[in-house]
């Protein structure tokens, strides 16, 4: 029986939230279909090419809602709920910024998308068209890379004790990270933090423009 591309990648998908990317591999989820590892490699020619089909599957639906800037909604506003939709996909899913990292965006379309659509904006915004798609790529990448700490990272109590134990060489960083702990700043918000950053730089970019 033939194998839908977007069927193995559904199935990849259920395996990746059941064990994690570290034990998905193309023989576990031919087993899956049913099928043996050949039927798949003949639609994908390695793992990564798989994972970049189960990105598209994780994206999709943020992709299918992207829309443009409404009428009088400033270009960095537009940005900051576009990027956050793109975060918020990411981390539905168990490791879902490592599989996204790395991923060919003429595979990975529907992250493609996300590249594509943040280019236009920023060009429509003044950007030159090159300029505009240096910076939806380090947007984009940002995201991922902060989605990917976000799953990685140890829980709030965990990172507490960490800073505490003897020997931890950085004791302005501890100050910092005890600061923070004991302000109840969440991930969402230590993200918002770093996304307002590129985005004021972007918008002085935009300024020096004229």
């Amino acid at each position: 029986m033939p194998i839908d591309k977007e069927v193995a990648a559904r199935a990849a998908l259920r395996l990746l939230e059941e064990d994690g990317l570290d034990k998905l591999t193309v023989r576990r989820v031919a087993s899956a279909l049913g099928v043996q590892a050949p039927a798949l490699y003949w639609h994908f020619a390695d793992k990564r090419a798989l994972l970049d089909q189960v990105v598209d599957v994780m994206l999709a639906p943020a992709a299918g809602e992207l829309d443009r800037p409404a009428a009088g909604e400033p270009w960095w506003e537009w940005l900051e709920r576009s990027l956050r939709a793109l975060r918020r996909a990411l981390l539905a899913h168990r490791d879902g910024a490592r599989v996204a990292a790395g991923a060919d965006l003429t595979r990975a379309v529907a992250m493609g998308t996300f590249a594509e659509r943040i280019t236009e904006v920023l060009h429509g915004a003044g950007f030159g068209l090159a300029d505009a798609s240096r910076a939806a790529g380090a947007l984009v990448h940002f995201v991922v890379g902060r989605a990917l700490e976000e799953q990685s990272r140890p829980a709030p109590e965990e990172e507490a004790r960490a800073v505490e134990r003897d020997g931890f060489p950085f004791p302005v960083l501890a100050a910092a990270l005890r600061e923070r702990h004991a302000a109840g700043i969440t991930p969402e918000e230590d993200f918002g933090y770093s996304l307002t950053i590129m985005l004021t730089g972007l918008r002085a970019l935009r300024d020096r423009l004229g």
